[in-house]
């Protein structure tokens, strides 16, 4: 009996093979090493990739990626992803494209000096990308996206800064992307901003959907929402529209409003004024106002309980405190991550504990950023 394989076989058994596995099947062949890094092969392993649900404990600044099986009932596991470099510094997630994580530690550090790190987990690599080319010296702010189009990965670099010498206290939009293809930064333009001054919210996360990065934005009054949103491949500013019972959900300056990305759509969280229950909104027609549709309330548990993100079912993950709940006596897993099923509107604690919030996004294994002798494969 011959030991051959054909070709074809061999890319469709490796093409169903974690990340983990190829990355250790590298050494064992010169075939199926030079199968496994070629473009078109990554390319075509990352199409193959089920989706996960990326967590990040921002206390223990801890990183765990979680299975997606499907529905309610199936969860099964989670896997604990190495951080790269040890390091003093708080790290934030300002996103994940295609296995790439985007993280910044920008949120107590002057935006000159922070650093911006491209990390793909799955291949245990990563590259700090070089320092930003816009820095104002007048008091500044900067919020940051990423995202992907055509497999260019960028990151979007917004900064809003006081026009210097304007006793009217005008502001204006800086906007620098960088390209992961050319590795380096590009001023994108500038734009004078008039009253009421819109700006993107520096504690919500950026939001990347429909090949666009969204930032929710509010007015300087505090009164209304809206949307920021740059398009990733045609590198273009706008807005999209909210219906007014969203724009209008600001509570003594409190904006009671977040924005995510639910199943392939983007979609909105809305807290009532006391607290005590959510409505989860979707866009079921992209940039079209009116299809802004109301699918369900989630009744919070507890003071302390928030939507953080969504599963491609639909199915909402919630952050929750445990104080009153269940009796524990370690401080580090008082709050805990829970799925909530709408049609049942039943929880179900998925076993990961911590002491501070949890930011979540989803997350794929891919071969990008794949290293060998030293050598960027992709």
């Amino acid at each position: 009996m011959s030991n051959y394989l054909p070709t074809d076989l061999v890319l469709e058994i490796l093409g169903q093979l974690p990340v983990k596995s190829l990355v250790r099947f590298l050494t064992v062949s010169k075939s199926w090493r030079s199968i496994i890094t070629t473009p078109t092969f990554i390319s075509s392993h990352l199409s193959n990739a089920k989706n996960r649900t990326l967590v990040h404990e921002k206390e223990l600044h801890s990183f765990l990626t979680i299975a997606e099986n499907g529905p309610f009932e199936t969860f099964n596991s989670s896997s604990k992803l190495e951080f790269p470099f040890k390091s003093d510094r708080t790290f934030r997630i300002v996103g994940s494209c295609d296995g790439f994580i985007c993280l910044s530690d920008d949120e107590f550090r002057d935006s000159s000096q922070c650093s911006i790190i491209i990390w793909n987990p799955s291949v245990r690599n990563h590259r700090v990308l070089p320092n930003p080319t816009i820095n104002p010296e007048t008091p500044h702010f900067v919020v940051l996206g990423f995202g992907v189009a055509s497999h260019a990965y960028k990151v979007v670099r917004l900064v809003y800064c006081m026009k210097p010498n304007d006793i009217n206290f005008s502001f204006m939009q800086l906007v620098e992307i960088f390209s992961l293809e050319t590795w380096s930064w590009r001023k994108w333009g500038e734009v004078d901003l008039t009253p009421p001054h819109v700006f993107p919210s520096t504690t919500c996360p950026s939001v990347f959907s429909n090949g666009v990065v969204h930032w929710l934005s509010e007015d300087d009054s505090f009164r209304r929402s809206s949307i920021l949103a740059f398009d990733v491949g045609d590198e273009v500013l706008g807005d999209v529209m909210l219906p007014d019972e969203l724009a209008a959900c600001v509570y003594e300056s409190v904006v009671m409003l977040r924005i995510f990305v639910i199943g392939e759509s983007l979609g909105a969280v809305k807290y009532d004024r006391d607290n005590t229950s959510c409505d989860v909104w979707v866009m079921k027609e992209y940039c079209v106002r009116e299809s802004w549709t109301k699918l369900y309330t989630i009744r919070l548990l507890n003071v302390v309980s928030r939507v953080i993100g969504f599963w491609k079912s639909g199915e909402a993950l919630l952050f929750l405190d445990r104080q009153g709940i269940a009796p524990y006596t370690d401080c580090s897993v008082r709050f805990c991550l829970v799925v909530y099923n709408p049609d049942s509107r039943q929880t179900k604690d998925l076993g990961i504990y911590g002491s501070g919030c949890f930011y979540v996004n989803s997350y794929v294994e891919s071969l990008l950023l794949l290293k060998i002798g030293g050598e960027l494969i992709q």
